[in-house]
C-alpha cells in the first residue's frame, strides 16, 4: 500500500474515521477512540499527519490495520463479549 500526498491529505481533511464511523479531528488519520485502542508507541504516526512524510503515514496506517486484524480477530476466536 502506498499513499500520494493527495490521499494523506485527503485522510486529514475526512470528518469521519474511516475504521468506526465517528466524528474525528481534522488532521488526525484515525479518531480519538480507536487511537485510544492502539499501544501509545502506534499512536504519533496518526496524529498531524499533514505535518509528516507520506511513507510514515502510509507506514502507521498499515501497522494500526494488523494490529486491529490480528488483536480483534483473536478476541473474536476465543469468544470475548459473549455472555454465557
Amino acid at each position: 500500500m502506498s499513499l500520494t500526498r493527495e490521499q494523506v491529505n485527503g485522510l486529514a481533511k475526512r470528518r469521519r474515521c474511516p475504521r468506526c464511523d465517528f466524528n474525528k479531528t481534522i488532521g488526525n488519520a484515525l479518531c480519538a477512540s480507536c487511537r485510544s485502542k492502539l499501544p501509545a508507541q502506534m499512536r504519533g504516526g496518526l496524529e498531524r499527519i499533514p505535518t509528516k512524510d507520506t511513507w510514515v503515514v502510509a507506514r502507521a496506517i498499515r501497522a494500526a490495520a494488523r494490529y486491529f486484524d490480528v488483536h480483534f480477530q483473536s478476541v473474536r476466536n476465543f469468544g470475548g463479549g459473549k455472555r454465557r
